[in-house]
C-alpha cells in the first residue's frame, strides 16, 4: 500500500510539474531548441516593432539583422534589412540573413511560416504578453535568450519605477470614467484584454467597454450615452495636436457626454499604447496624467 501511496504521489507532482509547464507556455513558447544552455546569438531577427524596441533598449542593435517593415522606432530600425511586411514573412530574405534566433508574436506572425523556419534548425521564440506585468516578463525572457539579462533587469527596474510611480499617485484617488477609441466610425473601443484597457486600471481608471467580451467592441452612440464617460481618449497616428482638434470638433456634437462638457478629450499615440515595448510605460505615466492631472500638478504632459 506505501509503495502504490509513493507512485501515486509521484504522479500527482508530475502532472502538476507538466499543468505549470502549460501555463508558462501560453505567454511564451520556443520551436526549434536543443535541451540544454543556449548560446547567445550573433545574428537575429525581430518579427514584431516592439520586440524591435526591446532589442535597442538591450543595446542589441548591432546583433539585429532583420526586422519588418511596420519596425520603425528607434529611427535607426528603419534601417535595417526588412525580412516581413503586410503580406507576411519574406522567408527568402529571412534565412538569407542566416539567423541564429528569431523573436515573433503569436498573433503577429503566421504559425506555419515559423514552423518553417525552426524546421530549418532556425531557434524560434515567440511571445504574446496581455498586461503591463508580462510584457516585463518578456524583457527578461529575451534578455535570457540574448545573454543581456543585466541590461533587461535594469531595464525592467526603470519601467517597473514608472509604473510604481503611476500607482502611488493615483492612489486612492476617485477612478474616472474612460472610453478609449480606436476609431470613430466605425465606434471602436478598447475592450477587456488590449493594453488601452491594462494602461486604463493602472492609471486609476475604469474603462467603460471593460466588461466587453472581445477585445475591440464597436459601440453605438446611444451606448456611449448611456455609460457616461468622464473621459475620451482616442490613439492616433501623426500629429497628436492635430488628431486632438479633429477629435474634439467630432465630439463637440454630443454636449451632454461629461467628457465632452467637460473638454476631457484627449489623443496618445497609437504606439504608445499598442506596442508592449518599453514605450508602453511612458503611455501609461501619459494616460495618468490625462486622467488625473490633479496627481501631477508640477508636471507637464509629456
Amino acid at each position: 500500500m506505501k509503495t502504490k501511496r509513493n507512485i501515486s504521489l509521484a504522479l500527482s507532482l508530475l502532472f502538476l510539474l507538466l499543468l505549470c509547464a502549460g501555463l508558462a507556455l501560453g505567454r511564451r513558447s520556443s520551436q526549434g531548441q536543443a535541451p540544454g544552455r543556449v548560446e547567445a546569438p550573433d545574428r537575429i531577427v525581430s518579427l514584431a516593432p516592439s520586440i524591435t524596441e526591446i532589442l535597442f533598449a538591450l543595446g542589441l542593435e548591432g546583433k539585429i539583422v532583420g526586422v519588418t517593415e511596420f519596425c520603425d522606432y528607434p529611427p535607426a530600425a528603419k534601417a535595417l534589412p526588412k525580412v516581413g511586411g503586410f503580406r507576411g514573412l519574406n522567408l527568402e530574405a529571412l534565412l538569407a540573413q542566416k539567423p541564429d534566433l528569431v523573436l515573433a508574436t503569436r498573433d503577429g506572425n503566421p504559425a506555419r511560416d515559423l514552423g518553417r523556419v525552426s524546421e530549418l534548425g532556425v531557434r524560434v521564440e515567440t511571445f504574446q504578453p496581455a498586461t503591463l506585468e508580462q510584457v516585463l516578463e518578456e524583457f527578461a525572457a529575451i534578455g535570457q535568450e540574448t545573454g543581456r539579462q543585466p541590461a533587461a533587469q535594469e531595464l525592467i527596474l526603470a519601467c517597473r519605477q514608472k509604473l510604481e510611480l503611476v500607482r502611488s499617485r493615483t492612489q486612492g484617488l476617485q477612478p474616472v470614467k474612460v472610453l478609449f477609441a480606436y476609431g470613430r466610425d466605425p465606434l471602436v473601443l478598447a475592450g477587456q484584454g488590449t493594453f488601452a484597457d491594462d494602461l486604463i486600471r493602472n492609471a486609476g481608471g475604469i474603462n467603460i467597454a471593460g466588461d466587453s467580451a472581445i477585445p475591440y467592441p464597436r459601440f453605438s452612440l446611444e451606448e456611449v450615452i448611456a455609460r457616461a464617460p468622464e473621459v475620451i481618449v482616442e490613439s492616433a497616428m501623426g500629429s497628436e495636436a492635430e488628431a486632438a482638434e479633429r477629435a474634439r470638433e467630432s465630439w463637440s456634437r454630443w454636449g451632454t457626454l461629461p467628457a465632452v462638457r467637460d473638454l476631457r478629450i484627449a489623443v496618445i499615440n497609437a504606439d504608445l499604447v499598442a506596442r508592449p515595448g518599453p514605450r508602453l510605460f511612458d503611455g501609461l505615466i501619459l494616460m495618468a496624467k490625462i486622467l488625473h492631472p490633479e496627481a501631477f500638478p508640477a508636471e507637464a504632459r509629456p
